[in-house]
């Protein structure tokens, strides 16, 4: 599944118990509602070293603490339960990357709106630019970001194949996660083969290491743009132009750079939509298309 070959990836936590396998074919057609599961996990990536900012020293090693939302057993309607029984799955996988300073916690209302449908939420802190980390710029940590996502969906592939079935993948991320989840769907730098959706919040493409190749485009994109962002909207237009169909272009109505995607007054519309793109191109549903396509400020080309 993956274009670049990666080295031994450590497991440093347990594989969520109480799970119960029902064959790959199962994943497109789960869907909630679901009660929520949470918990972190921790990979180590012994084939890449960790640069030294501020503080921090460097290792010889990655270590990408992971933190998951997911389908678990109990009442929907009850709140978010740490360590709970996983749902019968497998489910499809989101890979959620924070902004720069930012961390997994604050995009909360949109994860557990995507668990609570049947998909599970894998969202690695990088360990440079996580908020309380040692202040790193994305600039100085591309390459171990860009990486990290592979990293971890082969490590969650490995050892949790009866909760997640990634080859039902959707990559997403806001602000410089945006930056990470567009550069390793369309950039030969770091393509992950093969995923089924990409989402990008405040979306600002910089130059990497490789090129954004003809060859790559197609894959279904919603970009998620706020109309009050210091990020001038026709940033992102441009990469939205370029792009293949499906492609989907919504502003947000009032949206900042980064509350109007965690707790801001259109949070829950934000999660909602990006929850009828996943199932539309994720889960192939027609109904969710269409709920898509009738997003109002939504362009589209499907």
């Amino acid at each position: 599944m993956f274009r670049s070959a990666f080295g031994r990836v450590t497991l440093v936590a347990l594989v969520l118990g109480g799970v119960v396998g029902c064959g790959r074919d199962h994943a497109v057609e789960a869907t909630g509602p679901y009660r929520v599961g949470t918990r972190s996990m921790t990979f180590v990536d012994d084939s890449r070293p960790t640069p030294a900012f501020g503080t921090f020293p460097g290792a010889p090693n990655r270590t990408i603490v992971t933190d998951f939302w997911y389908p678990a057993e109990g009442d929907p309607a009850a709140g978010p339960v740490a360590e709970g029984i996983a749902a019968d799955g497998p489910f499809p996988l989101i890979v959620f990357n924070h902004g720069q300073q930012g961390a997994p916690e604050q995009y909360a209302l949109s994860f557990q709106t995507w668990a609570r449908a049947g998909y599970v939420v894998a969202a690695p802190r990088h360990p440079l630019t996580i908020k309380g980390g040692p202040g790193a710029q994305f600039v100085n940590d591309i390459e171990g970001e860009l990486g990290d996502v592979p990293v971890v969906v082969k490590s969650i592939d490995d050892e949790m194949p009866d909760l997640v079935d990634v080859d039902h993948l959707a990559l997403a991320g806001h602000s410089s996660g945006a930056i990470v989840a567009y550069g390793d769907a369309f950039n030969t730098c770091c393509h992950v083969d093969d995923p089924d959706a990409v989402l990008v919040e405040s979306l600002q493409p910089i130059p990497l290491a490789g090129e954004y190749s003809d060859d790559l485009k197609g894959t279904p994109i919603l970009f998620m743009h706020g109309d009050a962002d210091p990020v001038p909207i026709s940033v992102p237009h441009a990469a939205f132009d370029e792009a293949e169909s499906p492609r989907f272009f919504w502003t947000v109505p009032g949206g900042d750079h980064s509350a109007v995607y965690r707790d801001g007054p259109s949070a829950p519309q934000v999660a909602e939509t990006a929850l009828a793109f996943f199932d539309a191109y994720v889960k192939d549903r027609d109904k969710a298309r269409e709920a898509l396509e009738a997003t109002p400020g939504i362009e589209a080309a499907p």
